[in-house]
């Protein structure tokens, strides 16, 4: 990949599943954990700026997205998965997200993708 242009994104910090150079892109593969992102119809979340040492050491993604969030889930949402609103929590008022299903669930109704997932707690997502 050769970068032509860049409109800065947020950056965040990311556990690297692999020695890669500057500027690959990656996705998501575990809990705040990418790899390179080369299978066809992979869901890359950006590029690498500052690239790990070391397998498993720490690196700085350039995402393209605006947002970095902890929201409720309903249910087990692993990281990589995708996500839309449900209705928020009776109880409290809280924002609350759910599953995108592909199929079932059109596009506009993403909301973003899980960075951290968790099971009917708080987990973390990236928001366009």
């Amino acid at each position: 990949m050769k970068l032509r242009a860049q409109k800065e994104g947020l950056a965040i910090p990311a556990t690297v599943a692999a020695v890669l150079d500057k500027d690959t892109l990656v996705k998501i593969t575990a809990d705040k954990t990418v790899n390179k992102a080369g299978s066809a119809n992979d869901f890359h979340i950006g590029r690498l700026s500052v690239p790990a040492k070391a397998t498993n050491g720490k690196g700085t993604v350039e995402t393209r997205f605006k947002e970095l969030i902890e929201i409720k889930f309903s249910g087990n949402i692993a990281a990589g998965a995708i996500v839309k609103l449900a209705a928020a929590d009776g109880g409290t008022g809280e924002n609350v997200a759910v599953a995108w299903v592909s199929g079932t669930d059109v596009w506009e109704r993403a909301f973003g993708v899980v960075w951290k997932g968790a099971n009917g707690a708080v987990g973390e997502v990236l928001t366009w």
